[in-house]
């Protein structure tokens, strides 16, 4: 819904003669029974993953990383850890790889 609204946004600016760039971070959440998906950015050309929390339990955060920016998220039950990176993405920073793997660390003490 919110990709969509933002289009529409761009598109309109563009027919009233105001062209406006899409700038968005592209982002997505489903619920799937007992799992809520949820993925920012892109991945593509990533050279490292950083998984914070426990795959096996159905609750982690997977970071993909170039150069040590962050790219994008996937999240499978930890949705601050997808809030805080989707405005990471966006603002084109990021806490480093250890922290960001050190789930000992809130989530939210992780702010840039």
């Amino acid at each position: 819904m919110h990709n969509a609204l933002e289009q529409a946004k761009t598109a309109a600016a563009d027919i009233c003669g105001n062209p406006l760039a899409y700038d968005q971070v592209p982002w997505f959440w489903s619920d799937q029974y007992e799992l809520k998906l949820q993925t920012a950015g892109l991945s593509q050309g990533y050279d490292q993953v950083v998984i914070r929390g426990n795959m096996a339990t159905r609750s982690f955060a997977a970071f993909y990383m170039k150069d040590g920016r962050l790219l994008a998220v996937d999240a499978v039950n930890r949705p601050v850890e997808f809030t805080l990176a989707k405005r990471w993405i966006w603002d084109g920073k990021a806490p480093s790889p250890q922290q960001l793997g050190d789930d000992s660390i809130e989530a939210k003490a992780l702010a840039v």
